[in-house]
């Protein structure tokens, strides 16, 4: 398999720890790329361009960092479990995957020139994340899931590029459990 990156995103980060959490991260080659330029080599593999990108072993393509992570997760034998217990790490997923989201508009929003950005759709994100943050609850020490991996790499990704935003003085109980998980070998070797 083939796996389309930027190492500084946390989407791509995300699908990085889970193949490493569900032990098939030797069966993915990473081919990096800066999805800014338009490198050939990923829009022959992808034409939208986007990273995370997987191109599986039949040559199918596979976009979206939670629908490669679930696929990673089938492919190891490891899918998400049903029923109500798929939806609560789903659901906390697709929060955390929203705070991710928010961190990431503001980043390229700030990226554009300084008399372009639009200081109100940063603000809006920022509000976003500090509404969020305080609905969190702290996961339990032993397990590390798909939720817990998207929230992992949403708060790496406040600390990489969000200097600004004080979530670790927010939420110290929170940052406690991100120091802990930080040392896990997925994270480790998911560092941009």
């Amino acid at each position: 398999m083939k796996l389309y990156l930027n190492p500084p995103s946390p989407y791509a980060r995300k699908v990085v720890v889970v193949a490493h959490e569900v032990g098939i991260a030797d069966e993915v080659e990473i081919l990096k790329f800066d999805p800014w330029v338009d490198p050939q080599p990923l829009l022959v593999a992808t034409p939208l361009c986007k990273v995370p990108a997987l191109v599986n072993d039949q040559g199918e393509l596979i976009v979206e960092s939670g629908t490669i992570a679930e696929y990673l997760m089938d492919k190891a034998g490891k899918p998400l479990p049903s029923g109500s217990a798929k939806f609560d790490i789903l659901a906390r997923a697709a929060i955390a995957h929203g705070m991710m989201d928010a961190a990431f508009n503001s980043v390229i929003e700030k990226r554009r020139p300084c008399d372009k950005q639009w200081d109100g759709w940063i603000e809006r994100q920022y509000r976003a994340i500090n509404r969020t943050l305080p609905t969190l609850k702290v996961p339990p020490e032993k397990r590390f899931d798909l939720g817990d991996i998207t929230l992992a790499c949403t708060l790496a990704y406040f600390d990489y590029r969000l200097d600004g935003l004080p979530w670790r003085t927010l939420r110290s109980d929170l940052a406690s459990w991100y120091d802990q998980v930080l040392d896990r070998p997925s994270m480790l070797a998911s560092r941009p």
